[in-house]
Parts: C-alpha cells; sequence; structure tokens
C-alpha cells in the first residue's frame, strides 16, 4: 500500500496537467497541490526564413508591381493584371476625327452599296407579304386586337 502511494505521488507530480504537487513529506498524507506552469526552459523562437520584402505593403505578400505602380498614388497595392492604370506612353490608340464639341460633324463615308428589291417575294416565312397585302395584315391585326381586349373586359366582369 505504501508503495502504490509512492507511485501515485511520483505520477501526480509527473503530470503537467495537473501541475507540480509539493511534497513535504511522501507519508503525511497532505492533499495540497501547486500549479507550477511555465517555470522550464523556454524554447528557442523558430528562425525565420530570410525573404526580400518591398518596403509596401502588396496585393500578394511577395508578387512584384509592374512598373507604373510605384506606391505613389493612395491605395496603390501593386494590384493592375490588365494593365489599365498604366500612364497614356504605354497606351496605344488611335484618335478618331469626330469631336465631341463641335456643333455639326462631317458625316462618316459609306463603304459599300445597299440595293432594295421592289417588291418582297412571298417565302413560307412570310405568308402575308403578297396573299393579302400588308394593308390588310394591319387591318385583321386591330381587328383581332379588339376582340381580345373585348373578351378581357367579359373575363373580368364575371
Amino acid at each position: 500500500m505504501a508503495a502504490t502511494s509512492t507511485a501515485a505521488a511520483a505520477s501526480a507530480s509527473a503530470s503537467s496537467i495537473m501541475g507540480t504537487r509539493v511534497i513535504p513529506d511522501i507519508h503525511s498524507g497532505s492533499g495540497r497541490f501547486t500549479a507550477r506552469f511555465g517555470f522550464g526552459k523556454k524554447k528557442a523562437a523558430p528562425k525565420k526564413k530570410a525573404t526580400v520584402t518591398s518596403d509596401r505593403p502588396l496585393w500578394f505578400p511577395g508578387a512584384k508591381s509592374p512598373d507604373w505602380l510605384d506606391g505613389s498614388l493612395v491605395g496603390d497595392y501593386g494590384f493592375d493584371p490588365f494593365g489599365l492604370g498604366k500612364p497614356a506612353e504605354y497606351l496605344q490608340f488611335d484618335i478618331d476625327s469626330l469631336d465631341q464639341n463641335l456643333a455639326k460633324n462631317l458625316a462618316g463615308d459609306v463603304i459599300g452599296t445597299r440595293t432594295e428589291e421592289a417588291a418582297p417575294k412571298s417565302t413560307p416565312f412570310q405568308p402575308y407579304s403578297e396573299v393579302f397585302g400588308i394593308q390588310r395584315f394591319r387591318e385583321c391585326e386591330l381587328i383581332h386586337g379588339r376582340w381580345a381586349m373585348l373578351a378581357t373586359l367579359g373575363a373580368l366582369s364575371v
């Protein structure tokens, strides 16, 4: 029994969860525990790898910002994948001859010619082009529209 209490005392003193038990006398039977956390040797901090970083924050750590984004603007984090922030020297564009501030711009040249046939030909996709004529087709649509309005009025009144 004495060996069991000694083994229990040794395991309790070695437990990191319970703390370190202060044992003034093994046979005393006192049940005092004193927590002594953090008295061991401190672990050395892990060595950081030397990385090349810029002096300003970038949108992606370690990314290289374009030449035209030098950090002089507010909110410049070096992100311009489409090159929209390039200065005018980098852009290639052609200015057209139209000026939006003029009162009247000259008409442009028409490329090609357009010819129209005198009468459209009747096809299966245009059944009313010549059978009834376009005027008759419009009259029929107008009459059908009026009948639809009367039907809607009758449906609402019921």
